[in-house]
Formats: C-alpha cells, sequence, structure tokens
C-alpha cells in the first residue's frame, strides 16, 4: 500500500495532468472508462419518424455557433444552402444544441458565406438531443451524412426508414486521422454504407477510388460519386490593394496541436531550420500561429524570434490576414489540400505545403504557382520555406492564377442539382411502400431500433 501512495505521489510530481485522469477512476468512473475506450462517438439524435410528413432531406452537423465554422462545417452549410436552393426541403440537424445554437449569427454568417442573401424557405434548423422530446421525421427523408461520426448514427437510424440509403459528403480520409485503433475501424466501416459519396475535390475521391475501402471497391459504385472543387469566395480572398504592406514581413504557421495530420512537430523542426537561412535575412519577419484556437504557447524559435498565436478571428479578420502575409506554412498530410493553402493562395501569398499519394506536387502547382509542395519530412519543408523566403525578396507574382471556383454557386449548384434528382428519385420509389407498422415511433440513434419516449 506505501508503495502504491508513493508511485502515486510521484506521478502527482511527475505528470500532473496524468494524475488527475487516473483520478477520475474514483471521482466519475463513466468518464475514466470512455477514456481508456477512446471511441469517438456522436451526440445521440433522438428522432420521432412519422409517415405523414412529406421527405426531407437531414444534414447532420455540429453546432451553429462562430468557434465551429472552419472550412469544413461551412462547406457543409453551403452544400445545404445550394440543395434548398433546389428547392428540396433541408432540415440542419445541429448538436449538441440549446443554448451552443447562436441562430441569429448563424443566417448572418451564412449569407457572408453564401454570397446570397436571400435565403431559401425549405431551409430549416432544427435539434434532436432531448429524449422527452423527439425530433419529427418523415419516414421517407434522407439523410446527409458530414463526418464518420455522423455517418455512424445514420446506420444506426436507417432500419427505421423507407429510404435505406444516405448521402454522404466527404472531405478527408477520415479513417487516416487515427492509428490502427477503435475509431479508425469505425471510420473505415462507414465507407461499407449504401451512400451516395459527394467529395469535396477531385484529388480526394482519386485517393478512395485508389485505396477502393468498403463500397469503392465496386467501380460501379464510385462512379455514382459526385465530385466538386471547393470554391473561394474571391470576394474575400484576393490580393490586398496596396503593393506593399507596412511593417515586417509574415510568415503565419498553420499550427494545429490537436489535428495530428498538420504534423506541428515536423513544421516547427523546419521553421527553427528555415530561418537561420540567408533568405530570412536582411529584413525583420513576424511569425504568427494560426488554426489552433488557443492551446498553442508562445514559442520560441532562435536568434529572439518567436511563434506567437493569432487571436481567433472572424471571417472577414481572418482574409485579412492572409491578404496581410507573406508565406503559409500548412502541413497536410492528407489526400486534401486544405482550405488555408487555397485562401493564402487566392490573396497571392507563397503556401509551402507537401504532397500526399494523389495530391502530387504537380496537381498542386496546377491548381496555383504559389503552392510550393514538398515532401513531407523536415528537410523538405525546410528547403520549401527557403525557397518561399527567396521569393518574397525577389518579389512575387500576386496576380498568380487560382484555378478553384470563385464562388459557391458556381462551385455547389451542379452537384445540389444532381443531389436534389437523386433525392426525389429515392423517395419517389418508396412513394407506394406501405406504412412502417409502429407510425410515429420514437428512436434514438445512440440505441438503434430502441424505443426511448
Amino acid at each position: 500500500m506505501l508503495r502504491k501512495l508513493r508511485n502515486h505521489l510521484r506521478l502527482l510530481r511527475d505528470d500532473p495532468g496524468r494524475f488527475a485522469a487516473n483520478l477520475q477512476q474514483f471521482t466519475n468512473p463513466a468518464a475514466f472508462r470512455d477514456r481508456l475506450l477512446d471511441v469517438l462517438t456522436a451526440p445521440p439524435l433522438h428522432v420521432r419518424v412519422d409517415d405523414t410528413m412529406p421527405p426531407a432531406v437531414n444534414v447532420l452537423r455540429p453546432p451553429l455557433r462562430a468557434e465551429a465554422m472552419t472550412g469544413g462545417p461551412n462547406t457543409v452549410v453551403n452544400l445545404a444552402f445550394w440543395l434548398a436552393m433546389q428547392d428540396v426541403p433541408v432540415r440542419l440537424i445541429a448538436a449538441p444544441p440549446g443554448p451552443g445554437t447562436q441562430l441569429d449569427w448563424f443566417w448572418r454568417h451564412l449569407a457572408s458565406v453564401t454570397g446570397e442573401t436571400t435565403r431559401p424557405a425549405g431551409l430549416t434548423v432544427a435539434t434532436a438531443h432531448d429524449p422527452a422530446n423527439p425530433l419529427p421525421i418523415g419516414r421517407r427523408d434522407v439523410f446527409l451524412a458530414t463526418h464518420w461520426t455522423t455517418a455512424q448514427r445514420v446506420k444506426e437510424l436507417l432500419p427505421q426508414m423507407a429510404v435505406r440509403r444516405c448521402f454522404y459528403l466527404i472531405q478527408d480520409f477520415e479513417p487516416g486521422f487515427y492509428p490502427w485503433s477503435s475509431n479508425h475501424a469505425l471510420a473505415l466501416e462507414t465507407y461499407a454504407l449504401d451512400h451516395i459519396g459527394i467529395f469535396n475535390e477531385q484529388l480526394l475521391f482519386d485517393y478512395v477510388r485508389e485505396q477502393q475501402p468498403g463500397r469503392y471497391a465496386d467501380a460501379a459504385f464510385a462512379a455514382d460519386s459526385l465530385v466538386f472543387e471547393p470554391a473561394i469566395d474571391r470576394t474575400m480572398f484576393h490580393p490586398p490593394a496596396a503593393k506593399q504592406r507596412p511593417g515586417p514581413r509574415r510568415l503565419l504557421f498553420y499550427a494545429r496541436p490537436t489535428n495530428e495530420r498538420n504534423m506541428l512537430g515536423l513544421g516547427l523542426a523546419a521553421l527553427q531550420a528555415a530561418i537561420g537561412d540567408a533568405a530570412f535575412s536582411g529584413a525583420p519577419w513576424e511569425f504568427l500561429a494560426i488554426g489552433g484556437r488557443g492551446g498553442l504557447p508562445v514559442m520560441p524559435l532562435r536568434s529572439g524570434a518567436m511563434l506567437r498565436p493569432a487571436p481567433w478571428a472572424d471571417y472577414a479578420s481572418y482574409a485579412r490576414l492572409l491578404q496581410e502575409s507573406d508565406i503559409l506554412l500548412c502541413p497536410m498530410l492528407s489526400p486534401h489540400t486544405s482550405y488555408a493553402a487555397l485562401e493564402m493562395a487566392a490573396c497571392g501569398g507563397l503556401v509551402v505545403t507537401n504532397s500526399f499519394a494523389t495530391k502530387t506536387a504537380a496537381r498542386l502547382a496546377a491548381i496555383s504557382p504559389n503552392i510550393i509542395a514538398v515532401a513531407p519530412t523536415e528537410t523538405g519543408f525546410t528547403q520549401g520555406l527557403i525557397a518561399a523566403a527567396a521569393r518574397v525578396g525577389g518579389g512575387r507574382d500576386s496576380g498568380a492564377p487560382l484555378t478553384m471556383p470563385a464562388d459557391w454557386r458556381t462551385a455547389l449548384s451542379p452537384t445540389a442539382a444532381a443531389l436534389a434528382q437523386a433525392f426525389r428519385q429515392m423517395t419517389e420509389t418508396v412513394r407506394s411502400a406501405s406504412p412502417h407498422p409502429n407510425t410515429g415511433q420514437a428512436t434514438s440513434s445512440s440505441t438503434a431500433g430502441t424505443r426511448v419516449t
């Protein structure tokens, strides 16, 4: 017993965080168990299936509040908006909702990211968090999953629905977010659902088609997928009007410590090495970390230089920051390019990122000559940063082209039209099906097929 006590005291001294986590087994056994299992889940969906309701598309996504709306979530609401513009009833189901859903702010934000001031009448926001007040949905509704965790929730609800196929917005190869683990297996499983894949970028679709996970081993199934290139709004992301910003040159580091595919360690090591090169001498430089939403401290680099976290900014302020910066270091160990890289290139800045499988240096250069793609190694990033700094010093072409669409109407209208056609075909097919014997039953995605009210 004394030895165990000494071990606990030593752990308290050496690793207070781990000590506190271990203490959870006594103070909060359920949380301690969940931490050991390390299985990521989306909040349960409590719904009441109604045979009398007309069909709609249910789009599952996280809370509609400012700090949650980054590139991927903005694409979700954009897709929902343009689908509703096709006269399809679309219900955004935000979870966890309640006080976290800032509806007045959200409608203003939606106008800013879509570029449209008119809101389609068929686009609504709902919540499905309260087991005592389940959300009514139609038996012929179609679900649109937007992350592998929401796809798992859809899988649990599909047996209750007349339409057993779903839509699935795929914005990265999400099994790759985890080592071989429970979460990796659960994310991989979602590709086995009967769905229509909606891929954000041709590079990503090509990668999934090559890997052939789940249903994508069937070439005919893969051929039914929809692919769009993301829009980079040129009214927001464009070179600055002034030819030169006063003050030091600025390098932004897309540093997300909680997102391992952004390779914070490799990026930081490369930055440390690169700023000792002559390319970074002769003019003062400022180094800012973005994308972390806090959690990253001020970090010393070398020769007195510091990497400082930039404060979290709204959409317009973020665009101005990119316009006023010279280089973006954006590691991304996945087949997706990253919105930040595309937005920086549109603003006339230079981007140092990495190649990955189908995301080759040649294909990235074809998107924009402002994108410098290197091998995902410390040496690769170091050499890329030195090359970018040399181009800044010699004068860069801030008007370099970017091949991505300039607005979301152009980017998403064809995809939304195809989805609308698929939605109508799927729901018409089951129109004459006999009603479910348990009309109006309430179900929860956390206990699939189990009554909760």
